[in-house]
């Protein structure tokens, strides 16, 4: 059950960084492509000792392609799920946030914020997931910091 939960919880919070129509088209612009360091801290109260705070460390390539079609982020099929939908999304300056819901056998609510910065960028994502009559929580904070031109 905390598996699919953690994969689903992530692709969501992933998958929805940047999306190639609708409001997200306010985010281009703002990311260079290249390489990132990327550091994921992932929390979920009420885990057993050693689960509850995971951090997670990689290097990502971005490319003008993945920047112009929206797919930074999404993994290797560049979709959403189709379940989900992103509802107030808002953007002010280098800051966009926005809420996520997806429907399904695990529904889900995803409240994320992102900052774009010269070096990079920062997001937080907090997520509500329905799974057997429960509700786990889960909060990401996500840091990309631009490190060059990506390696060949």
């Amino acid at each position: 059950m905390h598996v699919k939960f953690l994969v689903a919880a992530c692709a969501v919070a992933m998958s929805t960084a940047a999306v190639a129509a609708g409001p997200f088209d306010q985010m281009k612009g703002k990311m260079k492509p290249g390489l990132y360091d990327t550091k994921m801290e992932m929390e979920i109260p009420g885990m057993p000792a050693g689960m509850g705070k995971q951090t997670m460390n990689m290097q990502n390539c971005v490319t003008d392609q993945d920047i112009e079609k929206g797919t930074v982020g999404k993994g290797k099929d560049s979709k959403m799920p189709e379940n989900c939908e992103v509802k107030n999304f808002k953007m002010s300056g280098n800051t966009a946030s926005y809420t996520a819901e997806c429907k399904g056998d695990m529904p889900m609510t995803s409240d994320t914020s992102i900052t774009f910065t010269d070096s990079g960028y920062t997001m937080n994502t907090k997520t509500a997931m329905k799974q057997g009559g429960q509700t786990m929580n889960m909060s990401q904070k996500i840091e990309g910091r631009y490190v060059g031109p990506c390696k060949k």
